[in-house]
């Protein structure tokens, strides 16, 4: 199956017109339908149905549209891995992370790491650490920085300084303003907006010394962006760690810390056994390095490459 068709296949797809993804991709009309035509005559089934103004997906089309696009990407990716033979360390580091305080220490890392080796980029996923997981395990990701407790037996993994707090997040109007915490037993008491991650669950009920089932739930969510929503329209009070305000922050709405504090940290996450290009397995040994004075460079000398320096720099 050649690239190009599928290729061809994802921009009509997105486009959603033979002729306008005839115009971007410099091929005929006629080239295009028939390289269209021989990709369902080689796959054996529809993929497309032809309107007079548009095309929709089969659901056997939609299957493979997700399926070629992954082709495309994973293709993309060795392209860039097998240039790293070239004069400089490049390529794209694909990382994902969940939505905290973690993405402070991610970020400044990632700087410093531009600053030395400015042909490689970054990629970043957000997610909750159960998508994370299953990305990892998709090979969609080379890295992920994951919320505690995580179950970890198929991945490598390093501590990452950064903790949260755990809390509710109310609407002001709601809560007294004097009032700095929030007891186990107001919790217990209040609609709530929880991740929908089973292990965290378990832990928060083991906190709260309630079963899940007597939780008042009002909704769960795999991110709090939306969720924030949820609380400013008086739904229930979203159970999160502090970062998870912070990074965004709502008109209206404050982050009350329960009591006793209950606290969460990170770790940064790869998948053990699978090979990584250079460019990511460096930058995962500077994580593993936060704690110490080992610098980029010096991870790379240990790998047994040597740091590489565009012209003028």
């Amino acid at each position: 199956m050649d690239l190009r068709v599928l290729k061809s296949f994802v921009t009509i797809c997105k486009l959603g017109n033979i002729t306008r993804a005839s115009e971007v991709l410099f091929i005929s009309q006629p080239a295009l339908t028939r390289q269209l035509q021989e990709l369902e005559d080689e796959l054996g089934c529809k993929l497309l149905i032809r309107n007079t103004r548009s095309l929709t997906l089969t659901e056997s089309g939609y299957l493979f549209f997700q399926r070629a696009e992954e082709i495309l990407t994973l293709a993309n990716q060795a392209k860039m891995e097998l240039s790293e033979k070239g004069e400089f360390l490049r390529g794209i580091i694909r990382i994902g992370i969940v939505e905290t305080s973690a993405m402070r220490i991610l970020t400044r890392e990632m700087q410093k790491f531009t600053e030395q080796y400015p042909h490689v980029h970054f990629e970043i996923y957000s997610a909750d650490s159960d998508d994370l997981k299953r990305s990892m395990d998709e090979n969609k990701l080379d890295l992920a920085i994951l919320l505690e407790p995580v179950e970890s037996a198929k991945y490598d993994k390093t501590p990452i300084p950064a903790k949260d707090r755990w809390g509710l997040v109310v609407r002001k109007a709601d809560f007294p303003s004097d009032r700095k915490e929030m007891t186990f037993s107001e919790v217990v008491a209040t609609p709530l907006i929880l991740p929908r991650r089973f292990i965290v669950l378990e832990e928060i009920s083991s906190w709260l010394k309630v079963s899940d089932k007597d939780l008042k739930v009002a909704a769960y969510h795999n991110l709090p962006s939306n969720a924030l929503d949820l609380v400013s329209s008086g739904m229930g009070a979203l159970l999160c760690v502090e970062g998870s305000f912070t990074n965004r922050g709502k008109s209206g709405l404050r982050f009350v810390p329960i009591t006793p504090e209950r606290v969460s940290g990170h770790v940064a996450v790869k998948k053990k056994n699978r090979p990584i290009a250079k460019a990511a397995a460096i930058f995962w040994e500077t994580l593993c390095a936060l704690d110490s004075a080992e610098t980029a460079d010096e991870v790379l000398k240990k790998l047994g490459g040597r740091r590489k320096k565009s012209a003028g720099l």
